[in-house]
């Protein structure tokens, strides 16, 4: 079986990319929804059809067995219903959330469930294996197990086809996910953050690995923030040159290089551009994807106005001048497309990007963190251990693709000095620690 489609076809219009879950319109994304939807696939159970409602009057036949005073369940139900309160006692019942998604239409559920896709490539086959287990009073504790007993296994949707673009960032995702399970109150206060957290994170290393396709699965890149109470000072070179300049040029390479992928894409599941290519390189017949990148190539051009590049005589060079071309088509100020890819990196500015991007003066638009976003990351990256020593924190943070400079380094441990999280074995950086707040 060819490792990529064969042979390649070409098309007046540019394809709808998987893997970038922005459109160049219609990108209202319903946050409790996708955790809903997120919580629903980690857990691989739903509520299927099973409404508030319904569970409010099984509530209501439950604590009726179990109370003689028939005015406690009108003052439960003032407490729990009236303001859906009862959403906020257990992560499991933001499965609600789910299933009030599953049920809409039009184009904001479509951007909900482009995001829901997103997350389910960062899954993969990951299941949380046990259910959050909350530490409730008995009231609560009978609301739940109420719950519990109409929640459906096996999981109707079924695991997403794609390929993990960024295996790595994947794999800090499941163990963040699997920490918060382990603090159903902290999850309940804070999932739907860590989901805007790991989108911003996925949509900015995407951008930054996009033409890393050579060298197999892509590592973080370097990507620069300040806190949100520190200085931005133009001199700082790592800011203003690996920061948000950095990540705003890349990003207009996404929706032209992803689009492109979606021409190779072998019958299948979704592959990331840079399997297709290592698969291509173990591929016996290595002439005749040369040969088919060539001829698509000379036939591809003339329909983009675009001159059709010198016949490749290998397969590294083959792909090269098909992403040069793919991103070329895009170039021209004039022409629709650029329109249609500005729009893209908008949605991406607006959606994505905008809660860590601030406006700095003289240094312009900055990456940055607030105190809330810093302290999610921080409990996030130490995780299930009590303390990280400062540099493990600081490599926990880059796995996750939040990169700081010295001076932004300086600032966090006092920062954490003030918070009075920080051990300090030593005047040396080694012997630093920083414990987590949950």
């Amino acid at each position: 079986m060819h490792p990529i489609a064969y042979p390649l076809q070409v098309s007046d219009k540019n394809k709808s990319p998987h893997y970038l879950p922005v459109k160049q319109k219609f990108n209202e994304f319903s946050w409790d929804s996708v955790t809903g939807m997120v919580l629903a696939n980690v857990l691989q159970q739903d509520l299927q059809s099973y409404s508030l409602e319904e569970f409010r009057s099984d509530c209501q036949a439950k604590f009726k067995e179990l109370l003689s005073e028939t005015e406690v369940w009108d003052w439960l139900d003032h407490m729990y219903f009236t303001n859906d309160a009862v959403l906020k006692v257990s992560p499991l019942f933001l499965l609600f959330k789910a299933q009030k998604a599953a049920r809409e239409e039009g184009e904001d559920a479509a951007a909900n469930h482009r995001m829901r896709d997103m997350f389910s490539g960062l899954l993969g086959d990951f299941k949380l294996d046990d259910r959050p287990r909350d530490n409730l009073h008995f009231i609560e504790q009978a609301m739940l197990d109420v719950l519990e007993r109409r929640m459906r296994q096996p999981f109707s949707k079924p695991r997403s086809k794609e390929h993990a673009y960024l295996p790595f960032l994947a794999a800090a995702f499941q163990r963040d996910l699997q920490f918060l399970a382990a603090h159903p109150q902290y999850m309940m206060s804070e999932l739907s953050n860590t989901l805007k957290l790991f989108a911003f994170s996925y949509c900015a290393q995407l951008a930054l690995a996009i033409h890393d396709w050579r060298k197999g699965p892509p590592q973080p890149k370097e990507l620069y923030f300040i806190l949100d109470f520190e200085k931005a000072s133009s001199e700082r070179d790592k800011i203003r040159e690996r920061g948000y300049r950095l990540l705003a040029d890349a990003s207009r390479a996404l929706f032209p290089v992803l689009s492109a992928r979606e021409v190779m894409q072998p019958e299948g599941g979704e592959l990331p551009l840079w399997k297709m290519y290592a698969d291509a390189q173990g591929f016996e017949d290595q002439r005749s994807l040369i040969d088919d990148i060539n001829r698509y190539l000379v036939d591809f051009a003339p329909t983009r106005g675009l001159e059709p590049p010198p016949a490749a005589d290998n397969l590294e060079a083959a792909f090269a001048q098909f992403i040069d071309l793919a991103v070329k088509q895009f170039s021209s100020r004039k022409s629709e497309r650029h329109g249609v890819n500005s729009k893209y990196v908008g949605a991406l500015e607006k959606k994505i990007f905008a809660d860590f991007v601030m406006f700095r003066g003289r240094a312009g638009n900055v990456l940055m963190l607030n105190q809330d976003q810093l302290l999610l990351l921080t409990n996030l990256a130490i995780g299930q251990k009590d303390k990280l020593r400062f540099f493990e924190l600081l490599r926990a943070y880059e796995q996750r693709g939040f990169f700081f400079d010295n001076k932004s380094q300086q600032v966090l441990i006092e920062f954490f000095e003030r918070m009075g999280n920080v051990e300090r074995m030593s005047d040396s950086g080694e012997a630093v620690y920083v414990r987590k707040t949950v």
